[in-house]
């Protein structure tokens, strides 16, 4: 149990991230940047594939992910196509849009995480319904009787006194 434990911890941190960095795939693409290479892990590359102008791969430790965006910096070198659609040549609007997608996933990540848990498992009941079954007597004490049975006991409780009765709520 312990180890599929740690492999399914380790599997939903890889979808974390994963998804975190589509974020800012997504909203890259959208707006027109070149997004060179989409990754979740690091180090060797356990395999990759390439679809359009982005290459999709998976690295063999899940401790993170990246996308590489045509660019990113000033010192970034780029080929002959990309200096157009480089990152750091973008307006500010669409640089900050594209460094919020991933924390604007990882909100959304946080709400279908929340709404699932809340309509799968359920929500706590805040105020319960506590009914009366009932107002019997009370013992005078709390241990067994000298014989074999409990103390007991014959009259109304004090509930039935204080005047609650079976089936108030």
């Amino acid at each position: 149990m312990f180890a599929l434990g740690v492999a399914l911890f380790a599997l939903a941190l890889a979808v974390s991230v994963a998804l975190h960095e589509a974020g800012h795939l997504w909203v890259a693409r959208r707006l027109g940047m070149k997004v060179r290479r989409f990754a979740v892990g690091r180090g060797p590359t356990v395999f990759s594939f390439r679809r359009g102008e982005t290459e999709y791969g998976l690295g063999l430790f899940p401790v993170g992910g990246f996308c590489e965006i045509a660019g990113t910096t000033a010192l970034d070198e780029l080929a002959p196509g990309e200096y157009d659609r480089a990152l750091y040549r973008q307006r500010t609007w669409k640089r900050v849009s594209v460094m919020s997608g991933g924390v604007c996933m990882n909100f959304l990540l946080a709400v279908v995480l929340v709404l699932g848990l809340a309509v799968g498992w359920g929500l706590p009941d805040l105020h319960p319904r506590i009914v009366v079954e009932s107002v019997g007597c009370v013992p005078p004490s709390q241990g067994p009787a000298p014989g074999y049975g409990l103390v007991g006991c014959d009259g109304p409780g004090p509930a039935a006194s204080a005047g609650i009765r079976p089936g108030d709520v």
